[in-house]
């Protein structure tokens, strides 16, 4: 039990006998508590960031190897990359903006709507990321099935001669359950790590809201 849950039980079953606990008290350490949670969503964002530079440094050197970028085409290559990445240094910034516009110096409904605004965004953030690796993943394999020498190679082979459709529509079905279930592996990863910072967030909503009526 933490002590915003001490206090508000102190709150709610306090007697006349006993010292009493305001409203404003109870407001200010729900905005404290609001602030560090965003906060934290701030510092793991900035993570989450360092975290897919250094995965695209290593992924850039391998599809380098493997003549990926080539295939690919460097356009649609660095063209989306820099794109992902100039989107998540606008939502880091939006975080930033967040954590920064929460005080305990503000009316309650105007705390409220930051919260609000806050889950709002993370909830974008996530399924910005899902909808860019399925999207990219797709369009990606779309474009490497005519340039790839080995599926060239496997398309002349006598077994594939005249089945080139059907090789085409099995391919990118296959590639599409495994992006759907690498972002259902993503969803749930991002639930647990953000899932438990945005139901603390809800519930000092709800709390809020109870006490503004």
């Amino acid at each position: 039990m933490d002590q915003l849950d001490i206090l508000k039980q102190s709150w709610q079953s306090q007697t006349d006998n006993a010292p009493r606990f305001s409203k404003e008290q109870l407001y200010v350490l729900l905005a404290r508590k609001s602030s560090s949670i965003v906060k934290w969503l701030f510092f793991i964002a900035i993570i989450e960031f360092v975290l897919f530079i250094v995965l695209g440094i290593i992924s850039h050197f391998t599809n380098e190897k493997n003549d990926t970028i080539e295939m690919i085409g460097e356009p649609f290559y660095y063209g989306s990359m820099i794109l992902h990445y100039l989107v998540i240094v606008l939502f880091i910034f939006l975080f930033y903006k967040n954590y920064k516009n929460i005080s305990t110096s503000q009316p309650i409904k105007r705390l409220m709507d930051r919260i609000l605004r806050t889950r709002r965004t993370m909830k974008w953030y996530i399924w910005y990321n899902l909808i860019y690796v399925m999207t990219v993943g797709m369009i990606g394999a779309v474009i490497i099935i005519p340039h790839d020498p080995r599926i060239s190679e496997l398309l002349n082979s006598p077994n594939f001669i005249g089945h080139e459709t059907t090789f085409y529509a099995a391919f990118l079905g296959l590639t599409f359950v495994i992006f759907l279930i690498l972002c259902v592996v993503l969803y749930l990863i991002y639930m647990l790590i953000y899932g438990i910072l945005l139901n603390k967030l809800k519930r000092n909503y709800n709390e809020l809201k109870r006490m503004e009526i």
